[in-house]
């Protein structure tokens, strides 16, 4: 649009907006109004509205789609996540924890490794629990390993070798990414790690809420057992 008398294509576009309700009562003016269409075609005002309309609502069912997907996920992993709290509660020695940790990390989480690290070099391990769950003092940890989890907080991504094999050993491609959680409750408990085989599957921009909330359970549950463990051991001593 040329520029006469002070008017041009942006003050029309202002004004337009400004009066919404300019063309009521103008039909001959929108019969009138023909717009490009990316087919080639000219088409309608009302025409290419109803176009935009049909994108808009094509765009806004593709996020509500995948906010329900989402939710839906979420509601899976809230359920998960509720069992094995509750099978972390009803486990009466360190033993039966260990074994209700792995086992639903295995069976319902479908986790491809899973390595438990408890700071306590006496407690004793025995049988298929050792390949998952290893007693060592927390100074025996690398030092790559507690410099991520210094500020208490889970880590998710892809590790360094030697993160890998010191928390993976023989499994270690089975954890081509992986998530650690510091277990902290009245002092360091010791580490979950939790592998898997897709690299893209832990990602340092994913959330961390039912890992946490899973570390903070394991933590209290381990260090009350621990404790009572304790306890015994010395009692026979």
């Amino acid at each position: 649009m040329s520029e006469d008398n002070g008017i041009n294509a942006d003050k029309v576009a202002a004004w337009l907006r400004d009066n919404p309700d300019f063309f009521i009562q103008r039909d001959e003016l929108l019969e009138l109004l023909r717009l490009p269409d990316p087919r080639g075609d000219a088409v309608s005002l009302l025409e290419r509205q109803a176009q935009v309309l049909r994108s808009r609502n094509h765009e806004l069912r593709d996020r509500l789609n995948a906010l329900l997907d989402v939710a839906r996920e979420n509601d899976g992993l809230f359920e998960k996540t509720r069992q094995l709290v509750l099978k972390l509660v009803e486990a009466r020695t360190a033993e039966q924890l260990f074994n209700n940790l792995l086992g639903s990390l295995r069976d319902d989480f479908h986790c491809d490794a899973v390595t438990l690290i408890v700071y306590d070099r006496d407690l004793d391990v025995s049988g298929e629990l050792r390949a998952s769950v290893r007693c060592i003092a927390e100074e025996e940890l690398h030092d790559a390993i507690q410099v991520l989890l210094r500020k208490g907080n889970p880590v998710c991504g892809i590790l360094r070798d030697v993160e890998v094999e010191q928390l993976f050993g023989e499994r270690r491609e089975q954890a081509r990414s992986a998530a650690m959680v510091p277990l902290e409750f009245q002092g360091r408990q010791g580490v979950l790690a939790i592998g898997s085989a897709d690299a893209q599957h832990f990602r340092s921009s994913m959330g961390t809420l039912f890992i946490s909330h899973i570390g903070d359970i394991l933590a209290r549950r381990l260090a009350d057992l621990l404790r009572h463990h304790n306890k015994l051991e010395a009692r026979r001593a």
